[in-house]
């Protein structure tokens, strides 16, 4: 009896190191599998950071580039360098007021020639400003108040 419990204790005694050895080696590759994903993890938020670099680092030299080709050339002469520089900053504001004075004039005119003509001016209200007028309306304000706001909304959000 001796001997046969004696045979179980050296296979038992012999199997034992390769029962810890296996559980040792699942916990060192789930342990390996999990700092892979770890570093996937961390080389993603490095490329991330890298790209709004870049991103950023275009955004500089676009807007440079813009300045550097908007900068006025001198003359020489006051008075032609003065009309040059307004003028060269009042093109996008001469263009949208002359656009409103436009647009002004045709809805005035609307108005106008409905009212001589019998119109009720209580019904004119939808007729002279209905969804295209607030699309061309909505557009003109989103140019020039919109675009560095949504920018600025969309990085924030970190939805670029």
């Amino acid at each position: 009896m001796l001997a046969i419990i004696g045979s179980i204790l050296g296979l038992v005694g012999s199997l034992l190191p390769e029962v810890l050895k296996y559980f040792n080696n699942k916990e060192d590759h789930r342990h390996e599998i999990e700092m892979g994903k770890l570093q996937m993890d961390a080389m993603k938020l490095q490329g991330q950071i890298k790209l709004q670099e870049l991103e950023a680092q275009a955004d500089i030299e676009e807007t440079k580039v813009l300045h550097t080709s908007a900068e006025q050339k001198l003359t020489g002469v006051r008075w032609i360098d003065a009309l040059v520089s307004l003028y060269n900053g009042s093109v996008r504001p001469t263009l949208t007021y002359g656009f409103f004075v436009l647009y002004g004039y045709v809805k005035f005119s609307i108005i106008y020639t409905s009212i001589v003509a019998g119109a009720d001016w209580k019904v004119l209200g939808p007729i002279i400003w209905g969804s295209e007028d607030f699309a061309v309306f909505a557009t003109i304000m989103s140019f020039w108040f919109g675009g560095r706001f949504l920018k600025y909304a969309l990085q924030r959000n970190g939805k670029k």
